[in-house]
């Protein structure tokens, strides 16, 4: 038995299998469909027939099974029963991917098999029912959100430390390699968005976050005070915690069981709601598929560096009461890595003029889409914040795949708020946004230059 949306045990009530005493295969080492390391088709890193950065299978032109109707592995949210799932060939049993999948990661033999119920989130935090009942009794609360720990009252104060990290991931905890030696692990490093993480990662200088001599980059996302209001170690760091730590409980209340059922999906992978919202696939568009693989591969580099250098601990560690029905991933909270690679594959897409008009920023009065500018985004301000209405489908779905981690209760307002300004910087850095770009990705760009061909203009350029 294996979770999943259409077979949600919080959605129906009736789910009896799923928990149940006589359900003695769902956690145990030998059930290997249901959360284990040999279910390769389960929102793993070495699935590669569903939507993460290094499946090239998924988005490339041949690939005409994915998305077919017996291809389970290609939406996690529907899988077939376990039974039907294909096992992984031994090569990938025996490897990994170096990115915190299902099957062990990094070298051949390196850290071992570790049984994940999805990237980078051990076995044991996979799904459990959490009754979402607010009332009091027997003296009890509903849940003990008023117990929290504040990081600033701990000596020293509480960070993400080296051993928190999942054992695929943990190589992020040490200086960054611009050669990528970790991370491209078992990857196809002829395919286009390997090749552009590559070329951006070579030049780190000018993206990464460092405590001394900045770069152009972190200073630029830095120079947002407001979405890092937690850091100071003081009465005011505390009080904006507790903020959003408010905010995430009315979420919690509000929100978290009427939008499970999709959380359950993205969790795993987001891009199969582009895919919804855009009406393609693979075989139609495979350099818009591809174009998504550069913003997942490149924004999954840039994510884990700046989490690694911020070392912020989930909101669940400081408030227990917030009770996330699964995970969350093992790597630390700021910038939320769904904000950022949601944002920069939107905003990656509406680089291309043709999907700019039919899903881009919708001015008031006009009837056709365009292209963002870095100035929707920066400098801060009320205009550009955060959760604020672009009247734009695809940076409304980036939001609303951002937002929904908050309501799963594993990231804070602010980590999103990051996710979605550093998507900007570095999609004003590698494509330009309306100047001249300051970072090379050249496959990036052949990329981008193939999949304007899928998409035709809707107006001549330059007219509304």
């Amino acid at each position: 038995m294996v979770w999943n949306a259409q077979n949600s045990p919080f959605a129906g009530g009736t789910n009896y299998a799923a928990y149940s005493a006589p359900n003695y295969a769902a956690y145990v080492g030998q059930n290997y469909a249901a959360y284990g390391a040999p279910n390769y088709a389960a929102y793993s890193a070495p699935n590669y027939a569903a939507y993460s950065a290094p499946n090239y299978a998924a988005y490339s032109a041949p690939n005409y099974a994915a998305y077919s109707s017996p291809n389970y592995a290609a939406y996690p949210g529907i899988m077939a029963p376990a039974a039907a799932l294909p096992m992984a060939p031994a090569s990938m049993i025996a490897g990994g991917t170096g990115a915190g999948g299902a099957s062990g990661s990094g070298f051949i033999g390196g850290y071992g098999p570790i049984a994940r119920f999805e990237y980078a989130t051990p076995a044991a935090l996979a799904p459990l029912p959490w009754v979402l009942d607010f009332a009091n009794g027997d003296g009890w609360p509903s849940f003990p959100f008023e117990l929290r720990i504040n990081p600033y009252a701990c000596d020293p104060p509480l960070q993400w430390q080296p051993g928190d990290w999942d054992p695929g991931l943990r190589f992020w905890s040490l200086e960054f390699d611009p050669k990528l030696t970790e991370w491209l692990q078992d990857l196809n490093l002829g395919a286009p968005a390997v090749v552009a993480a590559r070329e951006f990662a070579n030049a780190s200088d000018d993206w990464l976050a460092r405590d001394k001599d900045k770069s152009p980059l972190h200073k630029r996302f830095e120079a947002d005070r407001e979405i890092l209001s937690w850091q100071p170690e003081d009465a005011a760091g505390w009080n904006a915690i507790t903020k959003e730590l408010d905010e995430l409980v009315d979420l919690m209340r509000d929100d978290r069981m009427r939008y499970l059922d999709e959380l359950g999906v993205q969790s795993g992978q987001a891009t199969p709601y582009f895919v919804h919202l855009m009406r393609f696939d693979s075989a139609s568009k495979p350099w818009t598929m591809e174009l998504m693989n550069c913003a997942t591969s490149i924004g999954n580099i840039i994510k884990m560096q700046y989490k690694s250098h911020y070392r912020r601990v989930r909101a669940s560690t400081l408030c227990p009461g917030l009770t996330p029905p699964w995970g969350p991933a093992q790597h630390p909270a700021f910038p939320s890595g769904h904000s950022t690679v949601a944002h920069l594959a939107a905003l990656f897409l509406l680089s291309v003029p043709g999907i700019a008009h039919r899903f881009g920023i919708f001015e008031e009065s006009t009837h056709i889409g365009r292209a963002p500018l870095i100035t929707d985004f920066d400098p801060p301000g009320a205009r550009t914040r955060y959760g604020q209405d672009q009247r734009s489908p695809l940076l409304w779905l980036a939001w609303r795949i951002a937002k929904g981690r908050e309501r799963l209760g594993v990231h804070y307002a602010s980590d999103s708020a990051a996710g979605r300004r550093l998507a900007a910087l570095v999609w004003h850095a590698c494509l330009g946004g309306g100047s001249d770009p300051s970072i090379d990705v050249p496959a990036l760009k052949t990329v981008l230059t193939k999949a304007q061909a899928e998409w035709p203009p809707l107006a001549k350029p330059g007219k509304p």
